[in-house]
């Protein structure tokens, strides 16, 4: 594919919540679910100018409008267990996605007065940052985790240890939480030149635009559902959406 060889110039970092990117991503991890090896997909937003993750969620089904939905709860509500990332966007860049150009979300979004930039298709060079997340999770997370899908070199089977005893979904969601936290408050990115995505984030005057609590969840919310409140997060259908340190 010729744009794995191309050049791209990198954008300016500017300021936060100006540009957030989100995005999809099976997990190359079995976890155990009821005795059967399941493969989760996670959902997340991140801040492009200080690399912070803002909200996640992990289901275990095919990815949705209401994992897109529980993320982007997680993500710009700033109170505890929330925050203190967060707030909402100036503007989203998604890839293009039906559930994330669903009419919910989209409606979702048009009621927090966010723009929504739609990529075209085959250009995961213009979402960079949730790109390099979506790279980082794996080398530095998920490659140590049981039940990673190691890719056999062509012609040879993948092997398991006989032994191996997988995470079930909630350790997995509640070590994913733990690095994730550790993303935001101890790992140093690069392009933030020494500095944590939380240092990033408190260096940043620029101003924060919150939602009400009760105003967000009118809007991000279908009536399709029992929710429950667990210990571990938001339980909805088959999705656990938390909150970041």
């Amino acid at each position: 594919m010729a744009s794995k060889h191309d050049v791209f110039l990198a954008r300016p970092r500017g300021w936060r919540n100006q540009v957030w990117e989100t995005d999809h991503m099976q997990a190359p991890v079995l976890v155990d679910v009821e005795g059967k090896a399941r493969r989760p997909w996670i959902t997340w937003f991140t801040d492009c100018s200080t690399n912070t993750i803002t909200g996640v969620a992990v289901t275990l089904g095919d990815p949705s409008r209401e994992s897109v939905l529980a993320a982007l709860r997680s993500a710009v509500l700033r109170e505890d267990p929330y925050g203190p990332f967060g707030g909402v966007p100036e503007k989203v860049r998604v890839g293009r996605g039906k559930d994330f150009l669903s009419r919910t979300v989209t409606a979702a979004f048009d009621l927090l007065d966010v723009t929504v930039e739609d990529l075209p298709a085959y250009t995961p060079h213009l979402k960079g940052t949730v790109e390099g997340l979506n790279r980082a999770v794996e080398s530095m997370f998920l490659a140590a985790l049981p039940g990673y899908a190691r890719q056999p070199r062509p012609g040879k089977r993948a092997s398991r240890p006989k032994d191996e005893v997988l995470l079930d979904f909630e350790d997995f969601t509640a070590q994913l939480l733990a690095w994730t936290l550790w993303w935001n408050t101890e790992h140093r990115p690069a392009p933030l030149r020494g500095k944590t995505p939380l240092e990033a984030w408190q260096d940043d005057p620029t101003p924060l635009r919150d939602v009400p609590a009760a105003d967000l969840w009118t809007f991000t919310l279908e009536d399709a559902g029992t929710r429950t409140l667990t210990t571990r997060g938001i339980r909805f259908r088959n999705a656990t959406t938390w909150g970041r340190g």
